[in-house]
């Protein structure tokens, strides 16, 4: 099925105009070798192939391990001096009277962490989105992030669809995104449907 290259928008094959954007078409065809996408039951056919549900949640699993090897990584590093002055007054058998200190080993370096790891995670989907449409993950899978008429996902899409990702996430795993994912025509999970973009393979 031929698209403007422009907008996006279905056309057809003989069309000179696209009725959408006005764009010259000329004589529109499919890209050599690109699939015949079936129309979804409500009719609507997908710019691009859209992903599957597996390939969506393996990638982010390898997000996810990603962000969390960093953030890790970068919050002992933080405050690997709090955590140096503590070891030399156990080892010195010095009082624990810095309540900063005692506050970062109980509760306080969870909550760090907690912080470090949101901040890194809203980071990494939006400019991976935002830039290519696709994050380490997506891109090991074979999968990108676009706009619903296929025109490339930019940050502001790529940020709305990574903020309401924590709703998608909720009662827990996942389990709304997964849900929405599996029984809308478009694939679309909450954040890609407040960010109108799509999955598809890449």
């Amino acid at each position: 099925m031929p698209y403007c290259p422009k907008c996006g928008k279905e056309t057809t094959p003989d069309a000179k105009f696209c009725v959408n954007c006005g764009a010259t078409l000329g004589t529109v065809m499919p890209a050599a070798g690109a699939p015949d996408i079936a129309p979804t039951q409500s009719g609507w056919a997908p710019p691009f192939p859209l992903s599957d549900l597996g390939a969506r949640m393996v990638a982010g699993l390898v997000d996810y391990i990603i962000i969390g090897i960093i953030g890790v990584v970068l919050f002992f590093v933080a405050f690997a001096p709090f955590f140096a002055v503590r070891s030399s007054m156990w080892m010195t058998g010095g009082p624990m009277i810095v309540p900063s200190i005692s506050t970062i080993w109980g509760w306080g370096w969870f909550g760090g962490l907690f912080l470090l790891e949101f901040l890194l995670w809203l980071i990494y989907f939006t400019y991976f989105e935002g830039s290519s449409g696709q994050t380490i993950g997506k891109r090991l899978m074979h999968i990108k992030v676009v706009k619903e008429n296929g025109a490339k996902c930019d940050y502001g899409s790529a940020l709305v669809r990574n903020l309401v990702r924590i709703i998608d996430h909720l009662p827990t795993l996942y389990i709304l995104g997964i849900i929405l994912i599996a029984v809308t025509d478009k694939k679309q999970r909450l954040g890609d449907m407040l960010a109108k973009t799509l999955v598809v393979k890449a």
